[in-house]
């Protein structure tokens, strides 16, 4: 990366994409992911949820209504995966199936008030990290930072 070319022409512009910046950029993903992970862990500990429950009740209040085949391809897991994910789930009152009204073949998936408090709950601590993070760096380094995570995400 440290030769790389754009449009045929080398730009100082683009000193930040060097190999050393763009690995160090890749340990820094790796030291928060395990941080959010260890803060929720915590918080989880006592409950018979795990990380793929908490991703899955995570994609489910971004998105109220969202269908089996969108969790699947959000999630970047099998359809055996999220049936044990979702069997639990469902057992535990935490999501609740609705036909859909236009392909009474697919289920909308929406959370029960039961999970949007025991989410809430095991988010909080991560979220506020993550606020806290955004307050210090500025509403252009959020915009940045999302960016980059939507166009790291299109990526699959």
């Amino acid at each position: 990366m440290s030769d790389l070319n754009i449009n045929g022409a080398k730009s100082s512009a683009l000193l930040y994409l060097r190999d050393d910046r763009v690995k160090l950029s890749l340990n820094s993903f790796f030291t928060v992911s395990k941080i959010f992970e260890k803060s929720i862990l915590l918080k989880i500990d006592n409950s018979k949820l795990g990380i793929a429950d908490i991703r899955c009740l995570l994609l489910i209040s971004l998105k109220p209504g969202i269908t089996f085949n969108e969790l699947i391809s959000n999630l970047d897991i099998t359809k055996q995966s999220l049936n044990r994910v979702l069997k639990v789930l469902i057992k535990e009152n935490f999501i609740m199936q609705k036909a859909n009204k236009e392909d009474g073949r697919k289920k909308n998936l929406f959370l029960t008030e039961n999970a949007n408090t025991i989410l809430n709950k095991i988010l909080k601590p991560a979220m506020d990290k993550l606020s806290h993070a955004f307050l210090k760096s500025g509403s252009n380094s959020v915009q940045g930072l999302n960016q980059i995570f939507i166009n790291l995400t299109s990526m699959k």
